[in-house]
């Protein structure tokens, strides 16, 4: 069975997936709503073998310029995007969502996560880079018996590597508009 979900003005078509939902769900008639006031992935796959998460941000050109201009330094005020922020942002996403799957004894898989995002290879290897080393990605501590997140299975792509990459893997992910 297919399975097809829009979010964030992106369609996902992962024709492997058991399930697929919106995982940040605010709708408290939802059956995936959690109550719980945490940061949350967008999109959770789930497949036989792992669990995808996809957290989707996208700017607008000018933000993006922005970015690419600025240092590491911290955040100036509560309409500024910068780097600092956003990669503080996509760390905590991906803890609050380790921690709502563990606190429903479903972190049974390993973890693929993905941000998608519109922003150039660069910009993307960027935040990949930031994110490996925040999260932590790979075994941080010597008392650690267990990967937080495997390093070789974080992404921070765009449209186009996705297409590039991962369409053969997980599916097809499309821009609508």
């Amino acid at each position: 069975m297919r399975l097809t979900l829009t979010e964030e003005k992106f369609e996902f078509d992962f024709p492997e997936a058991r399930e697929l939902y919106k995982f940040d769900e605010r709708d408290p008639l939802s059956p995936n709503f959690h109550g719980v006031s945490m940061q949350a992935v967008d999109v959770m796959a789930e497949f036989p073998n792992f669990q995808l998460w996809i957290e989707i941000k996208e700017f607008q050109p000018s933000e993006i310029e922005a970015m690419k201009k600025e240092g590491d330094q911290q955040k100036k005020g509560n309409n500024v995007h910068n780097k600092a922020h956003l990669t503080r942002n996509l760390k905590h996403k991906f803890r609050d969502t380790f921690l709502y799957r563990y606190c429903e004894n479903k972190l049974d898989r390993k973890v693929v996560y993905i941000c998608l995002t519109n922003f150039d290879d660069a910009l993307n290897g960027y935040y990949k880079r930031e994110l490996l080393k925040q999260l932590p990605a790979g075994k941080a501590s010597v008392r650690w018996s267990k990967f937080l997140l495997d390093k070789s299975l974080l992404f921070v792509v765009n449209v186009d590597s996705w297409h590039r990459n991962f369409e053969d893997r997980f599916g097809q992910c499309k821009k609508i508009l």
